[in-house]
């Protein structure tokens, strides 16, 4: 299964807000995949300064609720990645659960490596 590298940076503008005009341009990508019978999970690449603390990681986590909303119509995506950089944060196991659950909410057929 491939995977796409999905930079936090690309999906979120400097004042917060979502890049949609990026959110845009990566659907129109996935969507030109679709009939090669391929699947891919998206991964969320981020920096430990975009993610220093438990409430930087639920923005985060928002951040890619938002992405996936956007794609839903992607027959292509297969599901997430999950974001390597809870890795070693304080309550990394209930961040990982939260992404999952976030995601799963409107999109139960997701898996997740």
């Amino acid at each position: 299964m491939q995977k796409i590298q999905v930079p936090y940076k690309d999906i979120v503008l400097p004042d917060g807000g979502a890049n949609e005009e990026f959110l845009a341009s990566l659907r129109s990508r996935l969507k030109e995949m679709e009939g090669h019978g391929e699947k891919v999970l998206l991964c969320p690449e981020a920096k430990r300064e975009d993610c220093k603390d438990t409430d930087a990681a639920l923005e985060l986590t928002a951040a890619y609720k938002h992405c996936a909303r956007r794609l839903k119509d992607c027959e292509v995506v297969a599901g997430f990645c999950l974001p390597a950089v809870f890795k070693g944060m304080e309550r990394e196991s209930e961040l990982l659960e939260n992404f999952k659950s976030e995601l799963l909410e409107k999109h139960p057929h997701y898996i997740f490596e």
